[in-house]
């Protein structure tokens, strides 16, 4: 019989993550099924016969224009691996730009197309949808309103739930690390979460240590600590952080950099301070507070604020549908409101108590391990 094949595509390191447990699902339920295609070390690892290395290819907004010779290169490799592999289904996971063309590669192929983790069209963009209905057989998605949006459609749909939750269910964590880099009881750990890009660090960071600074001067007690998920970024946040707090005015406010162990630092936080990432349903998962924000130049806010179609960029407050945690769309430094809403967090017991309610009820939603095996199930059954 002839050995199957399957195609994945994911280029975030997120998606890395995701990937390469749905391709450990699927040697579980089929162990002679051979997956080609874009990863990166983790999905290897899986299992991947990696076409591509994905690591250096994570892109934002206008960036991309400095990826397109690059980027070429690598779809040319992907539609030759397409038309000489003949890979009987191809898994797409995020990444949409990119991953859109290789859609419709496979599609003038008559290679089946799954897309697992949709781009977020519910939340811009929603008439991309009808690119979707064209070049894809079945969304696999990982959000329960995600469902409904994409059947109203008329696009078939699965919902799998979110694969970060079987993640976290085999995670190992440092409990001993967490209770150090608590520092004693009753004092206040608040964590900055600046997001895993350089361009999202640099944008990001700045705006996080003015609201420290501006915390410090109301609680002095409060410690901070800045979680650097991935150790290429250290340098960037060290010569950031280090620039902050050797003026005059910051010199003592008591900071440490963290490198990798992010469930470690959110455990030891009384309250983060985040990017809008998938980061705040770890957060969330953990119960502890947060305030979220995402900042963007005044050109983007502009552009893109009218084809928003939901009013949170929040995926805590998007599955919640109301808004559990404070959070902010910024194009301006507005730090003081940030810090604002991070000391009543901090400070009213009432405020504080009614947000952990809040995150307790998302995660009973959608917190439950297993999506990666329902991913895989999907998967097998195209093929």
């Amino acid at each position: 019989m002839e050995t199957k094949k399957i195609f994945i595509s994911a280029g975030e390191t997120s998606g890395d993550i995701h990937g390469s447990n749905l391709i450990l699902e699927i040697h579980k339920k089929n162990p002679s099924i051979k997956i080609h295609g874009l990863g990166r070390n983790r999905m290897v690892e899986a299992g991947l016969q990696c076409i591509h290395d994905m690591s250096s290819r994570s892109v934002m907004w206008l960036q991309a224009l400095k990826k397109i010779p690059e980027l070429w290169n690598i779809y040319k490799d992907c539609t030759r691996f397409f038309d000489e592999g003949k890979p009987d289904l191809v898994i797409l996971l995020d990444y949409a730009g990119f991953n859109f063309y290789l859609a419709k590669a496979a599609k003038r192929r008559g290679i089946p197309v799954m897309y697992y983790i949709s781009p977020q069209l519910w939340a811009h963009g929603p008439w991309r949808v009808k690119k979707i209905r064209k070049l894809v057989d079945r969304m696999v998605v990982i959000y329960p309103f995600e469902e409904t949006f994409y059947a109203n459609e008329g696009v078939s749909v699965k919902y799998a739930g979110h694969p970060l939750f079987d993640e976290l269910n085999t995670r190992d964590i440092d409990e001993v690390l967490a209770g150090k880099l608590k520092d004693g009881e009753g004092k206040a750990i608040v964590s900055l979460l600046p997001g895993s890009r350089k361009q999202e660090i640099r944008r990001l960071l700045p705006v996080l240590l003015k609201t420290a600074a501006a915390i410090h001067e109301k609680i002095p007690s409060v410690k901070f600590l800045v979680s650097c998920s991935n150790v290429r970024n250290l340098e960037l946040i060290d010569g950031i952080t280090k620039s902050f707090t050797s003026t005059n005015s910051k010199k003592n406010l008591p900071i440490e950099i963290v490198t990798e162990k992010i469930s470690e630092v959110i455990k030891a936080s009384s309250l983060c301070i985040t990017s809008s990432g998938t980061v705040v349903l770890e957060i969330a998962n953990y119960h502890v507070p947060m305030v979220i924000c995402y900042r963007v130049s005044p050109f983007s806010y502009f552009i893109a604020r009218p084809f928003m179609t939901t009013p949170y960029i929040s995926l805590v407050n998007a599955i919640a549908q109301k808004t559990v945690v404070p959070e902010k769309l910024m194009y301006r430094d507005d730090y003081k409101w940030m810090a604002s809403r991070s000391t009543e967090l901090l400070l009213n017991e009432e405020e504080r108590e009614r947000c952990i309610a809040g995150l307790n009820d998302v995660i009973s939603l959608i917190g439950a391990p297993g999506a990666s095996a329902k991913a895989a199930d999907e998967a097998l059954s195209m093929i």
